[in-house]
């Protein structure tokens, strides 16, 4: 573990979602398909939550505010992945979303650019790990780069902030 290189923080499930989809499948879709694509880059080290000692929610709170870059991988729409990716992008942009080929996205997540990937295709899969590298990288060499709408709606001018604290600033005046 180099303490020299970015953490890339991925949020999936970790036990059964499906018949298919095991806690050994996504044991192995982090350990052998993830980490390896995301460590490809050699500025990232590709991490994910462990249940060790402590308090393991505060632990993923401070991964999803602090990681420079976050995968979230939407697959069977497990709800601890759709909260984590709440809790992400209240605070940051960078987060990268991906999703098995057919899973089907909630409509306020519809709008976000979402990588779609193909186990059983190997060009289709080809065509997501460019695409997937290269939004990664993006989230690096961009950082500021919005792609949160809950950071966009509540920052800057004509925002919700924006109104929030003019309405506060003519209360004190009254």
């Amino acid at each position: 573990m180099s303490t020299d290189r970015a953490i890339c923080f991925v949020i999936m499930p970790f036990s059964k979602t499906t018949e298919e989809h095991t806690e050994e499948y996504w044991t192995s879709q982090f350990e052998t398909y993830l980490k390896p694509l995301i460590e490809e880059n050699p500025n990232l080290e590709a991490r994910r939550s462990e249940p060790l000692r402590g308090d393991i929610l505060s632990e993923i709170i401070t991964a999803l505010v602090v990681s420079p870059v976050v995968v979230a991988d939407l697959t069977d729409r497990n709800p601890n992945v759709y909260w984590e990716l709440g809790v992400r992008q209240s605070f940051k942009h960078c987060t990268v979303t991906i999703a098995e080929d057919g899973t089907e996205l909630p409509f306020d997540l519809s709008v976000k650019g979402t990588l779609f990937y193909c186990p059983k295709d190997h060009l289709k899969n080809a065509k997501f790990c460019r695409a997937f590298k290269e939004a990664v990288s993006d989230c690096l060499t961009h950082p500021d780069r919005p792609d949160s709408q809950v950071l966009e709606t509540i920052s800057g001018r004509g925002t919700l902030f924006e109104i929030l604290r003019s309405d506060e600033a003519i209360r004190r005046l009254d």
